[in-house]
């Protein structure tokens, strides 16, 4: 089931980056949609299947890209490889570590994604002013993060249940 909503998450994030990007834009930065799976992908899966899915991605995201072919897929799958060893343990429950994670992987990926655009597709140099730029792109791209993320937990979770005791109204009263 992971891998179907992992497969829908990827398609409406992509096609919402195609479509409204631009009209999303605050301040001129951009959302980053494109990461939103990554991270998602990177989430559920702490192994190479996180890497592969990430490659997946890039390699749909090249295909919407205006660079050269594969500097996408290059980058994601960097950034995955790079990022995983710094993923959160599954049983943390702070949102600020897996807040923090999310900014890195979505930061770390900006960063590749427009590094290697500029050496190997010719485009604009990263300079002191366009990391700033891409921080802001990546404070962004956390905010959607956390807030799909608390709508999903809010979807899933049962009303009155306590995520402390996995939704067992008993074990909440009595706890």
């Amino acid at each position: 089931m992971k891998h179907l909503t992992l497969l829908i998450a990827t398609y409406l994030s992509l096609a919402t980056q195609a479509a409204c990007g631009t009209a999303m834009a605050i301040g001129g930065g951009r959302p980053p949609l494109m990461w939103l799976p990554v991270v998602l992908a990177l989430t559920w899966f702490g192994d190479a299947r996180g890497i592969v899915w990430t490659a997946l991605i890039g390699l749909l995201a090249d295909g919407l890209a205006g660079g050269r072919f594969g500097v996408e897929m290059l980058a994601v799958t960097l950034t995955a490889a790079l990022t995983l060893s710094l993923r959160p343990e599954e049983d943390v429950r702070s949102r600020g570590a897996w807040s923090v994670w999310q900014f890195a992987v979505i930061g770390t990926g900006l960063v590749l994604s427009h590094g290697l655009n500029s050496v190997l597709s010719d485009g604009p140099a990263v300079t002191i002013a366009s990391l700033g730029a891409l921080a802001g792109e990546a404070a962004y791209g956390s905010v959607v993060c956390v807030l799909l993320g608390t709508l999903a937990r809010m979807i899933h979770q049962p009303a009155g249940a306590s995520p402390r005791f996995n939704g067992n109204r008993t074990l909440a009263r009595s706890g």
